[in-house]
């Protein structure tokens, strides 16, 4: 028996955590537990009903190809109906745009496995999403955070982040950006923002990577230009998924890229899983072929407005002076500030025994700070959930100040 397995381990393997997320998940599953923790769909939206519909269908009509390997790329019924979709926004997205991922999470490790060498800099959203952190800390990335406002990243800190790097003869190998309600804030980005993030990646020459989950999620206010529709120079590369809009257990995910880029994460997926599900994708194609999905976005916005309500009014009856929190117009988050001499991270336990959960806000944090804030999800709990377990964060915290 080896005695020491470490020394057999890769540096890359030594790298990398645990998700604190996934861990918290296994405390949350107690029995009376009201989490705000997962970033979990509600289960009433899955369309069941239609999707036993077209799965049979699919097996009836197309049963040898949706059972056999398919393409790396994606099959191409879903390729094409994906293009067409993004191209409401940016009519130049083709088929070749289009890779068909097993969730977000794959597209991101396929980014950092394409662009990512031990020490590359990255520059994201403070805070920012945990499957980024996770991503391109296991490719042993130095990542650098910028702090957000209430429109998003802020500009004049990027600049002065890029030209502390240009001064040492670095360059980022891309900026990474969740602009539609964020994950952990729910902040969306201004357009203003989005014009001049793009006029700086022009200036110093950077791709941008556009993590899309939550688009089509907006409750209220007006849209808001993806970034890559208002990118000219081909420089903006998006990860969209179908996990927060028909249900995460399809795994249904994509990369959207400049042909130029595609060729090499096409060879990187290669060597991860040769291809993604054919049968999954094929019912998400017919799914969209059928028109089924703008009733679904519809069915979800309705529901998860009235819980976003909800929380809000009940953050602002409950919570003692000296909390705040975000105010998102969409999406499944939304971020709260402890004052400082407070420690999301300390208090946590102590929110366990009170059978309510959150996650702690320093996990989105790749600059290690962040113990006072926490992220609370919406989606999951029911309202009569999500009034009771704030209540006892509420309490919680006014005992501990």
């Amino acid at each position: 028996m080896v005695k020491d397995l470490t020394e057999f381990y890769s540096k890359a393997a030594l790298n990398m955590k645990r998700s604190e997320i996934r861990e918290l998940l296994k405390v949350t599953r107690r029995p009376g537990i009201i989490s705000f923790a997962g970033g979990l769909p509600d289960p009433r939206t899955f369309p069941v009903k239609d999707l036993e519909e077209v799965s049979c269908e699919i097996l009836r009509e197309q049963g040898d190809t949706a059972l056999q390997y398919g393409p790396t790329e994606g099959e191409p019924p879903l390729r094409e109906a994906l293009a067409k979709w993004m191209g409401y926004e940016k009519d130049s997205i083709k088929l070749e745009n289009i890779l068909i991922t097993a969730g977000s999470q794959q597209g991101l490790d396929i980014i950092s496995k394409v662009f990512l060498d031990p020490d590359d800099i990255v520059v994201m959203e403070l805070p920012s999403y945990i499957g980024g952190l996770q991503a391109f800390n296991a490719y042993r990335a130095k990542m650098i955070g910028v702090p957000q406002d209430a429109q998003g990243m802020r500009m004049d800190q990027l600049e002065k982040v890029l030209d502390n790097v240009a001064s040492r003869n670095r360059k980022p190998k891309f900026i990474y950006v969740v602009p539609d309600f964020q994950n952990p804030s729910g902040i969306t980005m201004t357009l203003q923002r989005r014009k001049k993030l793009l006029q700086i990646a022009y200036q110093y020459d950077i791709p941008i990577i556009e993590d899309s989950p939550y688009r089509e999620l907006r409750y209220k206010g007006e849209d808001v230009p993806a970034i890559y529709s208002l990118d000219t120079q081909n420089q903006v590369i998006v990860l969209g998924t179908f996990s927060k809009l028909l249900c995460p257990g399809l795994r249904i995910a994509w990369v959207m890229a400049p042909a130029e880029w595609m060729d090499r994460m096409v060879v990187a997926k290669q060597s991860m899983d040769l291809c993604s599900p054919s049968y999954t994708q094929l019912m998400v194609a017919e799914y969209l072929k059928r028109g089924l999905l703008p009733k679904q976005i519809k069915k979800i916005r309705k529901l998860y407005s009235g819980k976003l309500k909800v929380m809000l009014k009940t953050l602002k009856q409950h919570m003692p002076e000296g909390v705040k929190w975000s105010q998102p117009d969409g999406g499944l988050f939304l971020w709260l500030e402890l004052p400082e001499n407070l420690s999301a991270n300390d208090l946590f336990p102590k929110a366990i025994e009170n059978n309510v959960a959150y996650v702690v806000g320093s996990a989105f944090h790749c600059n290690g700070k962040g113990q006072n804030t926490a992220r609370l999800n919406f989606s999951y709990s029911t309202e009569q959930q999500i009034v009771e377990g704030i209540q006892r964060l509420a309490k919680m915290f006014k005992e501990s100040m």
